[in-house]
Parts: C-alpha cells; structure tokens; sequence
C-alpha cells in the first residue's frame, strides 16, 4: 500500500499546477477596465475580484522591469485573456494579421496547451472561434470554428510578432481588434471572483488546499485520473472537498515537494541544451513535468508552436554565471531552421527574469540588425558580464547565476524529429 506521505507528495503535485495557474489568473487580469470601471470599486486592493472574458494587452515588448511571467519573451507582445465557459459558449474573433506571426495559445486549468490559433493551425485570416465548456452540447453557428475546451477556465495566451525597432501602432491596432463575444455578438465581460491572491505563494497547507479544491470543483479533473483521486480525498483534497483539521502532514509535504521541484533535474546537470518540454497539446499523464513547468515556465505552448531549449551549464559541466564570459558559435549553413523566427534570451537564476543592465538587450536571434558573422559565413555569440569586441553579438549577463532559452518558433522537422546538432555554450 502507498502511505500517506508518497499519497500526500502524489496529490501535491497533481495539484500545484492548479494552484499557479488561480494565481496567475488573479495576476493577469483586469481590475480596472479602459473605460475606467474597476471590477470592485469598494474593495480595495485585497479584493479578488477581476474583469474576465476580455483581452488586455502589453503594449511593448517585456523587459527586466516585468515580474508577472516567468522566463518572458522579448520577441512579442503578449496578448492575455482569462475565460469563464461555465455559462455557456464564448466567440473569440481575430482580425486579418496580414503577414505577421500570431498564435493564441489555449491553455485549461491543468495547464495543458491544448488548442494553438493562428498562423501556423488556422492562418493569419480574420476569423471567428466557437469555444465551448466540457459540458456543451449544441451547434455551431455557420461561419464560426468549433473549439472544444477540457475545462470552463481557460487562458489565452496570445503572442504577436514585435520588433524592438519598429512602430508599435499598427501592432496596437491588430491587438484592439481581437475580441471576445457571447454567443449572440454581445461584449463577454463580466466581473469574477479570483480564489487567490496573486502574491499568496504555494507556502500555505490550508490555502493551497482551499484554493486547488475549489478550482477542481469548477473544472473538473479528467476522468484517466479519478482513482488518483479517489485515493487523495482521504487526504482532504479532492473536487470540493475540505482540507483536514490536522494539516501537518500536507504541510511538509507542501515544503518538501516544492524543495524538489525546486531542485535541477539530472538533465539540467549533464551541461548543454535541452527542451524544456516538449508536448503537443497536454502532458499526457506526466504531472511531475507538469509541476516543473508550472513553477517555473507557465504559459508555455506546444512544441510544434514553439521549441524552447534551455541551458543551465556550460559545455565543461559548469553552471552559467556571469563571473565567467562564455561563446556560442553557429558554423555556416547551421543556424536553427524554423519557419518563423528564432531568439536567444538570458535570464537570472535567481527569479527566473530578465538581467536588468544598460544596454537593455534582453534577447539576439535572426531578426537581430548588424550581426558581426565570421570569416567563413559563421556566427559567434557572446555571453558574458563586460562588453567583448563586437558589442553587436552580445547578450549581456548578470555577475551571478543565469540560464538562457533558444527560441525556436515553428520549429523545422529537423528541430522536431531531434537532428540539428545544438552547438555548445564554451567558456571563452
């Protein structure tokens, strides 16, 4: 028999990608509308109250001065929406992005990515989505797409193709012009009660409990995992159950799982390049993945939409840091092979974020202008705390631990089907 400590650490890990995701709900949307009307007037800034079924927008490119997501793109804007399906069905609309790269990413209250629209699935035409609940049952007007979703909370997370350089206004426009209706053409939004608060970490035994068993009431489990289930509500957590009196046992299990997620996976310790995760549209049963992913890359896409390789150490097995200046060279005719764009980012350790520094280069791949290349058609990177001898290839990086994340959006086969040869990250 599982005792109850592995049973506890089992449902803690099931559970706490349902716990990021409520605080990244209460995080990512709206208290206060453009028109000025805040969700709850009254309540101050404790209220949980929020204004759903609405994109909000980042107007720039993010920067180190961005807490809310973790390992952040400087590629595109983000554009953000949070969707209630419990009453019914939701029309999404997205206008004609001509020739610029867009995907809305769907993502269920598991975390799973589970639909990706845009250019590489539906195109870059304007079109309308019908997204219906698990509970759904009808027909879906003409001129609409059917999209079925697992859970009644959903969020989008849309990405836009931005250039540091370039005018943001035309970009601002296509942003105003996704929209969300109910299914007779009417504004969706409407004011919703978050369960948690945005800054209310996964510490907390009671809280965790309360906040996972509520959202699992509302959306609930897939029904693969119902004896998993079964077995934790001896536990206090389940769909709408209540936490035990006595949480003692859930707590250090709370601290010593988060201890663990925490700790680099054997993959990190081996030195160079590996995905971060690679799925297509949910984790298929690999909730300990789902968990690491959750900590630390939530909102993360499929890899067919987006391939994301990570480096924590250097070609000699050495953690990243700043006190050292490393290269990584891409030999003629090697660069990555994707049929969008590719990049390049570096990130603190420390919180998973931008390196703050005045250069504010955040990001280098192909879109980047005045690229030295090398004698024979190469290109060198350079990754280190002073400026080297071509500032242009320079990614500059903290006096501290850091990672970096190769972006790779619309992935080559050659990426996806794992034959391109990743060139190392060497001390220089």
């Amino acid at each position: 028999m599982t005792d109850l400590k592995s049973l506890a650490r089992q449902a803690l890990v099931y559970a706490l990608p349902i716990y990021e995701m409520a605080r990244m709900r209460s995080s990512s949307t709206l208290r206060k509308i453009p028109n000025g009307e805040y969700a709850d007037a009254q309540g101050g800034p404790e209220s949980l109250k929020r204004w759903i079924n609405l994109f909000s927008h980042s107007r720039r490119l993010l920067n180190a001065s961005d807490r809310r997501v973790v390992t952040p793109n400087n590629d595109t804007l983000y554009t953000n929406a949070w969707l209630d399906l419990s009453k019914g069905p939701l029309c999404i609309h997205t206008p004609d992005t001509g020739s610029r790269y867009y995907v809305l990413g769907l993502i269920d209250m598991y975390t799973n990515p589970f639909a990706h629209l845009g250019t590489r699935t539906t195109g870059n035409a304007a079109q309308s989505f019908w997204l219906s609940g698990p509970q759904w049952q009808g027909d879906v007007p003409e001129g609409n797409t059917a999209v079925a979703c697992p859970t009644n909370s959903v969020w989008v997370l849309g990405r836009i193709l931005a250039h540091t350089d370039e005018d943001m206004a035309p970009v601002h426009a296509l942003q105003d012009a996704f929209a969300i209706t109910t299914a007779d053409g009417q504004p969706a939004q409407l004011v919703y009660e978050c369960s948690v608060q945005p800054h209310a970490l996964p510490q907390d035994a009671a809280t965790f409990v309360r906040v996972v068993n509520h959202e699992m009431g509302i959306n609930q489990p897939p029904h693969a995992d119902a004896a998993e289930l079964h077995a934790w509500a001896a536990l206090g957590i389940g769909p709408g159950l209540t936490a035990p009196d006595d949480l003692e046992l859930l707590q250090q299990a709370l601290t010593d799982t988060l201890q663990e997620l925490d700790t680099p996976t054997e993959a990190d310790l081996q030195g160079g390049w590996k995905a971060a995760v690679e799925i297509e549209d949910n984790f298929s049963g690999d909730w300990l993945t789902r968990a690491r992913v959750a900590r630390a890359y939530i909102g993360i896409l499929g890899s067919q939409e987006v391939l994301y390789l990570l480096a924590f150490r250097d070609s000699k097995g050495q953690v990243l840091d700043g006190n050292c200046s490393y290269k990584l060279r891409f030999p003629p005719g090697g660069l990555p092979q994707v049929d969008a764009f590719w990049s390049l980012s570096l990130y603190r350790k420390a919180d998973y974020l931008f390196y703050d520094h005045p250069e504010q280069r955040f990001a280098i791949g192909d879109r980047t202008e005045g690229l030295h290349y090398d004698p024979d058609g190469g290109l060198t990177f350079f990754i280190c705390h002073a400026m080297p001898a071509y500032p242009q290839n320079w990614l500059p990086a903290p006096a501290e631990a850091f990672y970096l994340a190769l972006r790779l959006y619309l992935p080559g086969e050659v990426h996806q089907f794992k034959q391109y040869p990743y060139p190392e990250i060497e001390p220089a």
